[in-house]
């Protein structure tokens, strides 16, 4: 028999062996379910699509009270009213919110497109810094905010603060990438900027750095004046050991004393880039076919592909793999107890110094490898391949160096 559920009537019910129900009579459907344990919860039994018998649980009480309850009873037979399932629409409003909380661009990089970047992105951590950096002042904001107006404006900030423009289009780039994930994880029904900015103008083209003969000659000259410095430095220490009644260290003898002169020295003669280098193991070394293969999981394209070694590189592979005799078995260029290698920034700036080279990094002996091979008549095409270029278009800045084809096709003009 219903009874009008009050605070009263509810502490009143005592937990019996089964569990039981005291139904409302002032709302049909609305009930109080009092399980063997003592716990006390209210639903509404409702009927739907001609179905009498889906519940839609309301509350436990206390943490909901019964006039809380009752009205939420009422609410909800509102909506079977209007021909909603109550059960439906909460699930709706539960996704809707688990998305307006990972529209917050903050939580969606820690909760989704970090562990998606770490597990796609071999730049990952990168990236992600920068993204955050870049955009610290919306972190806190819905990813919606950043339409078209509000990236163009953030765009002009950046140039006036002196960014240059092939930066800006890159920053760009990487938060349109988080955009792009949020609409494949179905957090954003649609990218909020795509396709609705102008790229802006700038060289194409950009810094080309790369050796001069006389710049290679005086890289050479110091890479070498290095290894002389660091062959004397360890007589000397030993010496000073020795008069101590120390055990010497292994004398610094030959050639290649440490990774740097021929991991500089294959750069040059392979254009392999720097992480690649680092990842590289003797497994990958054909010394029969004459081949490096860089492989996928290292290559920045995600493409395995093999190099051909010119003489000079297989001298240097060679003589590198005998120096370490034994340990020739895992990473070319190893670093502490065998590790990879994470950087080598304080050895190569000495040397750089040293060579007096202006405003050259490691990244410019893969330059120079590329344009030496242009200015040799090399085709485009080939120069790609060995890059591991994806597209022509990035091979494409060192079009201009090939002078003779250039030079040719302008003088078929005078010859017609």
């Amino acid at each position: 028999m219903p009874t009008k559920l009050t605070k009263r009537f509810v502490d009143a019910l005592k937990p019996k062996e089964d569990a039981y129900e005291r139904r409302d009579s002032e709302v049909t459907g609305f009930l109080c379910r009092v399980q063997p344990t003592g716990t006390k919860t209210f639903w509404l039994v409702y009927p739907f699509n001609g179905k009498r018998g889906p519940r839609y649980r309301l509350g436990q009480y206390p943490n909901v009270s019964v006039e809380g309850a009752r009205a939420l009873a009422r609410a909800a037979a509102g909506d079977v009213a209007k021909g909603i399932d109550p059960q439906v629409r909460r699930q709706s409003e539960r996704v809707q919110l688990g998305r307006d909380r990972l529209a917050n661009l903050r939580v969606f990089l820690k909760e989704k497109y970090e562990p998606w970047a770490i597990a796609h992105l071999k730049s990952a951590t990168v990236q992600l810094q920068r993204i955050r950096s870049d955009f610290a002042d919306r972190l806190d904001k819905p990813m919606t905010g950043l339409h078209p107006l509000a990236v163009e404006g953030i765009r002009q900030r950046w140039r006036k603060d002196g960014k240059k423009p092939r930066t800006i289009e890159r920053d760009i780039q990487r938060i349109q990438g988080v955009l792009s994930h949020a609409v494949q994880c179905g957090v954003l029904d649609r990218h909020p900027f795509k396709g609705a900015l102008k790229k802006m103008q700038y060289d194409k083209r950009g810094r080309v750095r790369f050796l001069s003969a006389e710049e290679e000659a005086a890289l050479r000259a110091a890479l070498t004046a290095r290894e002389d410095r660091l062959r004397g430095e360890r007589i000397r220490f030993n010496t000073w050991r020795i008069e101590r009644h120390r055990e010497p260290l292994p004398e610094r003898s030959g050639d290649h004393i440490d990774h740097l002169r021929p991991m500089v020295m294959l750069a040059l003669n392979s254009g392999m880039r720097r992480g690649e280098l680092f990842s590289l193991t003797w497994s990958a070394v054909d010394f029969e076919a004459g081949i490096v293969t860089v492989r996928a999981e290292s290559a920045k394209s995600g493409q395995t592909r093999p190099i051909p070694l010119n003489s000079e590189a297989m001298t240097v592979l060679t003589t590198w793999r005998k120096r370490q005799g034994d340990a020739a078995d895992g990473l070319v260029f190893p670093g502490k107890d065998g590790a990879r290698l994470t950087n080598i920034t304080k050895s190569w700036a000495g040397v750089v110094k040293a060579a007096k080279l202006s405003k050259f990094n490691f990244h410019d002996l893969r330059h120079s490898f590329a344009s030496r091979l242009v200015q040799r008549g090399v085709d485009l095409n080939t120069v790609r391949e060995l890059l591991g270029h994806s597209e022509i278009k990035t091979t494409l800045i060192y079009a201009h160096l090939a002078a003779g084809s250039l030079r040719a096709a302008v003088e078929r003009v005078v010859a017609a």
